[in-house]
């Protein structure tokens, strides 16, 4: 006796639901928390410092996350004659993230977002012409990553951002004829965890 048409398509959709979950994406959507350890270099920095922060990860769709963070991290800029500033930058910032390839466990995305920097400015070496000061600044920031899932609910994650960052003691050097630039390249690895 041949099988029906249907009872045959209920068996292919039986066996189709016992295979294992090969083609399920790394990526659902879910929130994730977790932090991450980052150096940054200014485009006047005098060197590459160490910094952190938090971070909160909402994946929305297989492709789609934004993140909000609150970071930490210093400088000293300084220009071919040695130190001019001491900058003290904590961001809050939020990012859009487009990942690439979301059902495998590597996941190159792209980032681009704001934040609020909170930026505090000290005078150093041979400057003279600048105060201590404390202002909150919008900055633009983007860049590009790489998200590796070791499990379903945990990813690490290794990204470069640029961000056009220009404190007001800065600008006001620029315009005393100092040779300064603003921005300041961030490399960060971090990992999270999502339920």
């Amino acid at each position: 006796m041949k099988p029906s048409r249907t009872a045959s398509a209920a068996l292919f959709a039986a066996r189709g639901a016992a295979l294992p979950a090969t083609a399920q994406a790394w990526s659902d959507p879910g929130l994730g928390l977790g932090a991450r350890l980052s150096a940054s270099s200014g485009a006047s920095a005098e060197s590459v410092t160490a910094g952190g922060g938090l971070l909160l990860r909402y994946r929305m769709t297989g492709s789609l996350a934004l993140e909000g963070a609150v970071s930490y991290r210093q400088e000293t800029m300084a220009d071919a004659e040695g130190p001019l500033l001491d900058v003290l930058d904590v961001p809050v910032t939020g990012t859009g993230l487009l990942f690439f390839l979301p059902r495998t466990r590597v996941q190159p995305y792209l980032l681009a977002g704001a934040g609020l920097h909170v930026v505090r400015t000290r005078p150093a070496g041979r400057n003279a012409s600048t105060t201590e000061s404390t202002e909150a600044q919008f900055a633009l920031h983007a860049g590009a990553g790489i998200d590796v899932r070791p499990s379903r609910g945990t990813a690490v994650h290794l990204d470069a951002r640029w961000v056009f960052l220009e404190p007001t003691a800065l600008s006001g050097l620029v315009a005393d004829g100092y040779d300064l630039s603003p921005g300041y390249l961030l490399v960060s690895v971090g990992v999270s965890f999502s339920r």
